[in-house]
């Protein structure tokens, strides 16, 4: 038995059991708000287990029962779900009020052991974190989807997770200044002090590249020079008070060197960024080789603070994207950590790393 999970883990369990217990979900909009009348009907859950074994959660059969199969259609146990709701509320108060960072649920051990689940968090092949079966009422087809689960319980979490991997690499031109004494500040806000220090000894930056090849080439399948524009919203970041990507999208047009150099409207850069949002949010990774498709071909699902799970489909996709705009902001994870924030030489030419993290809005 798995001790230890984080609050995302949980509550991606959490959703498998809602999911379970409700046979559905609703629809959301761009507010994480319920759309009354909305909503998928699931009608299996496909887990994978220790040694890649796969368990099939039919919950189509019955209303009060679950019936787990293995893959060859093999009924393993029948679980009835009148005490379900009981228990997973209770999980959930559990999860919400866990102020450790890596905590265990005893309630929720117990029924992983009911369902026949060896662990909280599924490792399925498509690298979605839940695949089920859902009735598609468009279609009126019963496809086999991948779903990314985000949880807003405890701290706002991560859209894009930092690493070095998202570091941005930019050449320090005109700088006057003495490297050392820029390097040494050491504020609260060090890496905004930084940024103005340089701009205040003459020194303007030009962005170069990513660090990460791949995330650079992932990022050119989207727009080819996306990476010019994420480049120069994280140097607007650390260079005043905008946070929200939506506040920082909305300067690219105003910026002298943008309109010189690309022309675009509001629109066509929040149409570009949210395409880059919504590939981060349904699979793309920045070390890894990205084919443009989405890993959770059925959309995204949200645990929301108040206990609610919401899901956005690839027929709100639209939603979806405003939802992510909307609801973003960029971060600054540590410097030490990932290695950004001082300025170094290179064949007599100045540098400046900045690191990219995107986080939800609480």
């Amino acid at each position: 038995m798995e001790t230890g999970n984080n609050k995302g883990e949980w509550s991606e369990f959490y959703a498998f059991l809602k999911i379970l217990e409700e046979r559905k979900i609703f629809a959301a909009d761009k507010n994480l708000d319920i759309i009354e009348g909305k909503f998928f009907v699931f009608h299996k859950i496909i887990r994978e287990e220790k040694d890649e074994a796969v368990k099939i959660y039919d919950i189509s059969q019955s209303a009060t029962r679950v019936l787990i199969t293995d893959e060859d259609g093999k009924l393993l146990k029948e679980f009835d779900t009148n005490s379900l709701k009981e228990k997973t509320l209770k999980i959930f108060e559990r999860m919400k009020n866990e102020k450790s960072r890596s905590f265990n649920i005893p309630e929720a051990q117990e029924l992983m052991k009911e369902l026949l689940c060896t662990k909280v968090k599924a490792s399925n092949a498509k690298k979605a974190d839940l695949v089920a079966i859902i009735y598609d009422r468009i279609s009126k087809t019963m496809p086999m989807l991948g779903f990314s689960i985000k949880s807003m319980v405890g701290g706002a979490s991560t859209l894009l997770n930092p690493g070095k991997t998202t570091n941005f690499i930019y050449e320090v031109k005109g700088f006057g200044g003495k490297i050392a004494e820029v390097n040494a500040i050491q504020t609260k806000a060090q890496i905004r002090d930084r940024v103005r220090k340089i701009s205040e000894q003459g020194g303007s930056f030009e962005y170069v590249n990513i660090s990460n090849e791949q995330f650079g080439s992932n990022m050119k399948m989207i727009d080819t020079a996306l990476p010019e524009f994420i480049a120069q919203m994280l140097l607007d970041f650390f260079s005043n008070t905008h946070r929200t990507v939506a506040d920082l999208t909305k300067e690219l047009p105003e910026n002298e060197k943008m309109k010189q150099k690309f022309g675009l409207s509001l629109t066509n850069y929040e149409y570009k960024i949210k395409n880059f949002l919504d590939a981060i949010a349904l699979g793309m990774v920045p070390s890894k080789p990205w084919d443009g498709f989405s890993k959770a071909q059925g959309g995204y699902i949200v645990v929301k603070e108040n206990g609610d799970v919401v899901c956005y489909h690839l027929y709100n996709r639209d939603e979806f994207r405003s939802y992510l705009y909307e609801n973003t902001k960029f971060d600054a994870p540590s410097t030490t950590r990932y290695g950004y924030g001082e300025l170094y030489e290179e064949n007599g030419k100045v540098f400046f790393k900045l690191n990219l993290q995107i986080r939800f809005l609480k």
